[in-house]
């Protein structure tokens, strides 16, 4: 994901500057290069001849800076690509980083990648370096070649070749010259381009296996019928591991069908095929009796409703969010499907109702919350195949009855396909397929497969849930209670058309283009609050703030910087030696002493660039190792001070993930023009300006004043040029940036529903400035441009004229005025550098303030900011009247008044509907945010300590945690489980001991390369049962004082849940360790010690399991609910 990020971002820049204004100087000067050349052979071939025949050195450097560069440019993008795929990752799953302290390791994953690309860019100004040496030997000993052999031919009495001849070639190759050096900074973009352009276009061209744009055919009369007929099939990036073997099921039109089995059994993976994400390796899957490669794949995923297992949310609002499942969705279809879904009255109590912001990923709700929204989004569209892929696991015992019973009547007409653990969630199917292996291992009704006594029997009678069967009776009132909750809204939705066209399936949805990403605009705004653009600050501190940067590397910084010094009066004194061959024409009358003084001069021009090639190959090393350094450092340092921002701060929009990776990708790669290479060009340019004014007015002061007045103008110029580059400044890429996020990450969900287009035009949008801005801004700067460009051309006119003038008055010499001429000559080829420079170090500048503001912000909770107590953990904790609030939604009060002790070595429960404030708790012990001050005595406090006086990483120390959505990094699984305890050296021991406790060892030791196996970006290579128990195994390697769990086995098949469960009791029952527990299924809570009910974040009951159910309160409720349901 990170590397179509960088693809998106910067390599797109990189093209963009490769055939921006840089493209139309380079053929410019190419072609007046060419011209010169031209000229010279015109007025005299002979010496133009002898001229060329250095070329081959500037042809060899120019094959050495073309391949050279192109190599280590896609060397250098692929090391940031996966840098930028790290920085994404972490910064999506940046709870669990901050979890288990792992920000230290994934600065020290980053900073490897970063090294790799330092090593290469350092290579690459090594190869620009020789490069602009070989070309400045060449043109230097070419200058010197043809004086000499100009004079040769006039001392051996040539026809046709004079002094006059000879001044044309060789002030036609002084001009070509003075184009190619303009030529070859801009070798550097192009090979950037070209690298960049490489790498973009191979995707932009890859040919998809499946093409979702192909037409295919679309079946009017289309039922739903689903047959998978002897399917074989295996992952594209395991081909070892066969998923389904010789499958073959048969999904009759308006059947329900379960498909039930242990995790990694290949549940999921035919919903997958169902939705045509992959093809078959063999056999076939029909839908209607087609084979579904034949089928138009846009309309086929328009008849198909999906609610997966780790519900996908998109930044907008939630009406927003329910209307992606239906384009056009009007406001009554969206609530509809919102009470279908048990969601409508936890929306109403939101501040702003349906139009509630939600922010990427869905991060401020509730797990319920979200698949709640998941399954509107999917009821919505009304489709006549639903595919539900542990729909209902998130959500607590309440809302799943009713949101089951719901989708049960919702299920009426249509061809549903169910995944799911809970078994009890799949008796009213028509049909339950039993898989294991990949293979169907039996097939029936739920009471064909009891009578049968087979596996789905065993498994029916190991699943947890059974040992409340004989607690209490079903609570009938509570069953009718969700009957009435389903059926309200079924007639609703009874009329609308099942099935969406091909023409509304292309349509974007009008809540989502008229109203998504409204809240952008708020988004730059306060990244430009928070970069400290004042108007007063000045370009230069903020240059010179990055160049501190560099300190480390002062010593090479300054020696580059001396070397590139040399190299730009290397060219003043190449001017002085040049007029000196006109006085050889006009002063010394005799053939030999004119030969012998043109060897000598032309000798010193081949020294001086043989000393000028040095001295640019040595500045390349030096500031070419300063400048890679300070990329690093930099890029280093701003990762690094996000990961020590609080929580809170990611929650706001500005600092989505998305908007995160784009700044890490653009933001620092800008400080490549105001360091390194660039740094010495400045330098090489500065000191030419300033000895060419030297020269200047040491040999005409008249002429030194001319070619001044032209030096106001070109100011102006740059001036404007500036104020248009600054106007393109505005950061319209990061507009889009968070679009591009959320659609590669969730890449499934867009594609199960069809939102390919809609995304791809919301980025447009973002992305696309006001086109009539810019075409005036273009053409201004064309203007300018050539107003520039002209001025040499106007400034040579008047140096020449008033040169002439002063001549006819005796007041100067030739030799003068052709000094003057040269050194301004070389000049302007400077100032016409620092020109092109500095939109370059404008556009530095802008770029450094939001870098320099992340450095400079104070998070509000250091993560190593307060006490380390030395006396161990006892595992007490005390929720003392406790208020709370997001700060992303401050008008939103999550917990109020919440009062609990959790004694040392309890296990305690927290239950409640969704949304009530569980899981919040859990944040607030892990310090992710601290509770809103309500006084002295209101708090959460460990050892008797307010936790605020605690240092965040003591406390995580502490402390193993299973979320609800396991978040596994793109490591190995040996990695992930060592993951835990990020202080040490994890033994493999220890690792295989956790993975057992974990139930999670057979299942490791069946793959091909075991613990040593890549589980993918997101764990994507695993199934979700696998995910959570790999989760659970890295919770336990750091053996901690207090287990956090936050629904642990809510992923998890009967068997694995029965298994992993008995070791999480054991684990929680151990001496010296205290257990919070999040759950909605309350049978897994029955052993704890304490359960704690929560309403609109209050405590409205507690107590023992057993004293609670005999209470017959809240908790009696609940349970009754939850026993029903399983």
């Amino acid at each position: 994901m990170g590397d179509l990020i960088t693809k998106m971002t910067s390599q797109v820049d990189q093209i963009e500057a490769g055939i921006g204004d840089r493209l139309g100087r380079f053929l410019q000067n190419l072609i007046l290069f060419i011209s010169c050349f031209g000229s010279a052979f015109q007025n005299q071939w002979k010496i133009a001849l002898v001229g060329l025949s250095t070329t081959p050195l500037i042809v060899v450097a120019f094959v050495v800076l073309g391949v050279g560069l192109s190599r280590y440019s896609i060397k250098e993008e692929k090391a940031y690509s996966q840098a930028n795929s790290i920085a994404s990752e972490v910064l999506t799953s940046i709870r669990t980083v901050f979890a288990f302290i792992g920000q230290k390791k994934e600065s020290t994953r980053y900073n490897a990648n970063l090294g790799a690309a330092a090593k290469v860019s350092f290579k690459k100004d090594i190869i620009v370096g020789f490069g602009a040496g070989l070309i400045s030997f060449s043109i230097f000993a070419s200058a010197g070649l043809t004086f000499w052999y100009g004079v040769k031919l006039i001392s051996v009495g040539e026809s046709g070749v004079d002094g006059g001849k000879i001044v044309s070639v060789v002030l036609a190759f002084l001009v070509g010259s003075i184009a190619l050096g303009l030529v070859l900074p801009e070798f550097t973009y192009f090979a950037r381009a070209v690298a960049a352009a490489r790498s973009t276009f191979r995707v932009i061209e890859r040919e998809p296996r499946i093409d979702k744009d192909r037409k295919g055919e679309i079946i009017e009369d289309f039922r739903g019928h689903i047959v998978f007929k002897n399917v074989t099939f295996h992952y594209p990036t395991r081909p070892e591991a066969k998923t389904l073997d010789n499958l073959s099921i048969e999904i009759r039109p308006g059947m329900t069908v379960a498909i039930v089995g242990p995790s990694g059994s290949g549940k999921s993976t035919t919903i997958q095929l169902i939705q045509r994400f992959y093809d078959t390796v063999s056999g076939e899957v029909l839908i209607d009796g087609r084979n579904i490669r034949e089928l138009d794949l846009k309309w086929f995923r328009g008849q198909i409703g999906v609610v997966q297992q780790e519900p996908v949310l998109f930044s907008g609002t939630i009406a927003e969010n329910i209307a992606l499942g239906c384009p056009n969705a009007t406001d009554e279809e969206i609530e509809i499907a919102a009470k279908m879904a048990d969601a409508h009255d936890f929306i109403l109590k939101l501040p702003q109702a349906y139009k509630t912001p939600i922010l990427e990923g869905g991060g401020s709700m509730s797990g319920g919350q979200k698949q709640r929204i998941a399954i509107a989004r999917a009821l919505i569209r009304n489709p006549k195949i639903l595919l539900l892929d542990e729909a209902t696991s998130a959500l607590d015992t309440r809302s799943e009855r009713i949101v089951q019973r719901a989708l049960d009547q919702a299920c009426s007409g249509r061809t549903v396909v169910v995944v799911a653990h809970r078994l009890t969630t799949v008796r009213n199917a028509d049909t339950i397929v039993v898989m294991d292996s990949g293979r169907v291992q039996e097939i029936g009704t739920h009471d064909q497969l009891v009578a049968l006594k087979g596996i789905y029997a065993k498994m029916l009678s190991s699943a947890p849930s059974n040992r409340a069967g004989d607690m209490e009776e079903e609570d009938t009132e509570t069953d009718s209670e969700a009957e009435e909750a389903a059926s309200a809204v079924e007639n609703e939705m009874i009329d609308r058309p099942r099935r969406l066209s091909r023409d509304e399936l292309r349509k974007p949805s009008k809540w989502t283009l008229s109203q998504r990403w409204s809240d952008a605009e708020t988004m730059l705004e306060a990244l430009t609050e928070m970069s400290g653009t004042e108007k007063t600050s000045k370009m230069k501190g903020q240059l010179m703030r990055a160049l501190k940067l560099n300190r480390p590397e002062f010593p090479y910084l300054f020696a580059g910087l001396f070397l590139a010094l040399a190299s730009g009066l290397s060219q003043p004194a190449f001017a002085i030696l040049y007029s000196e061959m006109f006085g050889i024409f006009s002063q010394i009358s005799t053939p030999d002493e004119k030969l012998a003084q043109t060897a000598f001069y032309s000798g010193m021009m081949a020294v001086l660039g043989l000393a000028r090639f040095t001295a640019q190959l040595l500045s390349g090393c030096a500031l070419g190792y300063a400048g890679a350094e300070l990329t690093k450092r930099a890029r280093s340092l701003l990762f690094e001070a996000i990961l020590k921002q609080e929580i809170g701060w990611f929650d706001r929009v500005e600092n989505s993930p998305g908007i995160l990776t784009a700044r890490l990708a653009t933001e620092v790669s800008a400080l490549e023009t105001v360091t390194g290479m660039q740094l010495g060009t400045l330098m090489e340019a500065l000191s030419l300006i300033i000895a060419s004014l030297v020269i200047g007015f040491t040999y005409s002061w008249i002429l030194s004043l001319v070619n001044l007045c032209f030096v106001p103008l070109l100011v102006v110029s740059t001036a404007l040029q500036m104020n248009q580059m600054s106007a393109s400044l505005s950061p319209h890429e990061v507009k889009g940036s968070q679009v591009m996020q959320e659609t590669i990450s969730a890449e499934r969900t867009v594609t199960s529903f069809g939102l390919e287009s809609h995304f791809y035009t919301i980025f447009r949008q973002r992305c696309t400035p006001e086109s009539i801005d810019k075409y005036k801004e273009a053409l201004m700067f064309a203007l300018v441009n050539g107003i520039a460009s002209s001025l040499a051309i106007f400034q040579a006119c008047a140096s020449f004229y008033v040169g002439a003038v002063l001549l006819s008055q005796d007041k100067t010499t030739v030799l003068a005025v052709f000094r003057a001429y040269s050194a301004y000559s070389f000049g302007s080829q400077a100032l016409g550098r620092v020109a092109s420079l500095a939109p370059e170090f404008r556009k530095a500048s802008h770029n450094v303030k939001l870098v320099f503001a992340t450095l400079d912000r104070q998070t509000k909770s250091d993560a190593n900011e307060g006490d380390f107590p030395k006396e161990p953990f006892d595992g007490r904790v005390e929720f003392l009247n406790i208020y709370f609030c997001y700060p992303t939604r401050p008008n939103t009060r999550i917990l109020r008044r919440f009062s609990h002790t959790v004694e040392a070595d309890q296990s305690v429960a927290l239950v409640g509907q969704s949304g009530c404030g569980k899981s919040t708790l859990l944040q607030l012990v892990q310090r992710f945010y601290d509770v809103s001050e309500h006084g002295p005595n209101s708090g959460i406090f460990i050892n008797g300590r307010d936790v605020r006086t605690l240092a965040p990483n003591w406390i995580r120390q502490q402390i193993g945690v299973v979320s609800q959505e396991p978040n596994l990094f793109d490591l190995s699984i040996r990695e992930n489980i060592a993951y835990g305890d990020n202080s040490r050296e994890v033994s493999m021991e220890e690792i295989i001991a956790a993975a057992k406790e974990a139930n999670a060892h057979s299942f490791i030791e069946t793959l091909p390369e075991g613990y040593e196996t890549s589980v993918g970006a997101r764990g994507s290579q695993l199934s979700g049962g696998q995910k959570q128990r790999i989760a659970i195994a890295r919770a336990l390697i750091r053996k901690p004082k207090l287990l956090l769990l936050d629904e642990a086995t809510s992923a998890l098949d009967n068997e694995s849940e029965r298994i992993v469960q008995a070791a999480l009791d054991e684990a929680m029952a151990k001496g010296g360790r205290t257990s919070l527990v999040v759950a909605h299924r309350l049978t897994t809570v029955e052993n704890c010690d304490v359960i704690v009910v929560l309403q609109e974040g209050q405590r409205v009951e507690y107590g023992r399991p057993a004293a609670l159910m005999q209470a017959r309160g809240v908790f009696y409720t609940l349970h009754n609910v939850d026993a029903a349901v399983n």
